[in-house]
């Protein structure tokens, strides 16, 4: 599969309507907190929301007054619509607007660990010691806050303790356990919830060209409201290792075979960023799947594509072999070993092989 005709942004902003229109009404009140932290699933659109919340927080021409709960939704469609039509939007979503600076945690050759780096976080500080140019509002987004080592976050508790004068702090976390509670509670807490099923649809439609109406649904049950993850998978290439996992499913191929699978799909998860967190999703689901399916418990969703028969079948593989509480056991090591195995920057080829080693031994020398 492949995103060549995807859109690098998407064309608007999709759900979240409950805290958009608490939002509104706060900004209109004067009561907006200095920091959001905002959380939900990988995916749910919480970078693009505090980018569109930005959008109109710097958007001059937005001079709306808010009179009776009809402008208020009013309001929230407004927000909803803002696009790239908008000047103030384009210099957002490009990250060249003079009065918002977003920093987020991204891997690369020189920054392995993926960890958001001290000297960005610094660098908030000497710009929130100045006032907007614009004598308006100005936006620091913080993508992902979870994502940061215990210097870093004390960087941006002493910023948080101290406010600026008229600055809001969106601070995104996928999980906000991993955000020290400090600067929890110095947050007004905003958990989202994933997109409808017909929202993540319209949003696959819109991204990918000539996706067939199936696949798109398939896609959007399998990532349960996440575009972003459903959109992940699709530019990932992790159907072909599914696909040659059902095969092995199928054709009950040796453990050679397999450990070879293992070990190609291992080595390219070190080289594609989008593989790695697809592969983790695909097995959390799997695990998860397998979970329910061991205690009569079965989701539905279609099968008749090779990547989605893949998922099904191992699931009910694994679901005939172990107890649910083994799988989540089995679940469990294996997230541990995965993250331990990356953070590490050790050989993803050989922790995949071992992967599939245990369960071919444990599934054939029970």
């Amino acid at each position: 599969m492949s995103l060549k005709n995807r859109d690098s942004i998407k064309n608007r902003l999709y759900g979240h309507k409950e805290f958009l229109c608490k939002f509104c009404i706060a900004k209109q009140k004067g009561e907006l907190h200095h920091a959001y932290l905002i959380s939900g699933n990988i995916g749910i659109g919480k970078s693009f929301l505090s980018r569109q919340l930005a959008v109109y927080l710097l958007d001059d021409n937005n001079k709306k007054t808010l009179l009776d709960n009809s402008s208020i939704l009013n309001e929230v469609e407004y927000v909803l619509s803002l696009n790239q039509e908008n000047s103030v939007w384009r210099q957002v979503f490009y990250h060249s607007h003079p009065d918002m600076t977003y920093v987020s945690a991204t891997k690369s050759d020189q920054n392995k660990s993926g960890l958001i780096k001290l000297e960005d976080i610094k660098s908030i500080a000497n710009i929130t010691n100045h006032q907007s140019g614009r004598g308006g509002w100005r936006v620091i987004i913080i993508d992902s806050l979870d994502k940061t080592n215990r210097n870093g976050a004390n960087a941006i508790l002493k910023i948080l303790e101290e406010p600026p004068y008229k600055t809001i702090f969106f601070l995104i976390a996928h999980n906000t356990s991993n955000v020290i509670p400090t600067i929890r509670s110095r947050c007004q807490q905003i958990k989202l919830n994933p997109l409808s099923i017909e929202d993540t649809c319209l949003i696959l439609k819109e991204q990918i060209k000539d996706i067939e109406d199936e696949q798109t649904k398939n896609l959007a049950l399998l990532c349960e409201g996440s575009p972003g993850m459903a959109l992940l998978i699709y530019e990932s290439d992790i159907d072909k290792y599914m696909d040659e996992l059902a095969k092995v499913i199928r054709e009950k191929l040796e453990l050679d075979e397999i450990l070879k699978l293992a070990f190609n799909w291992g080595n390219n998860i070190s080289k594609k960023p989008e593989l790695s967190l697809a592969t983790q999703f695909i097995f959390d689901k799997l695990f998860s799947e397998s979970a329910l399916r061991a205690l009569n418990i079965k989701n539905n969703f279609s099968s008749d594509q090779q990547f989605y028969f893949s998922i099904s079948k191992l699931a009910d593989i694994l679901a005939e072999t172990f107890t649910s509480n083994e799988l989540a056991n089995i679940h469990m090591d294996w997230q541990k070993e995965f993250q331990f195995n990356q953070a590490n920057y050790l050989d993803m080829g050989i922790f995949m092989q071992q992967t599939f080693y245990k369960l071919y031994s444990q599934m054939h020398f029970r």
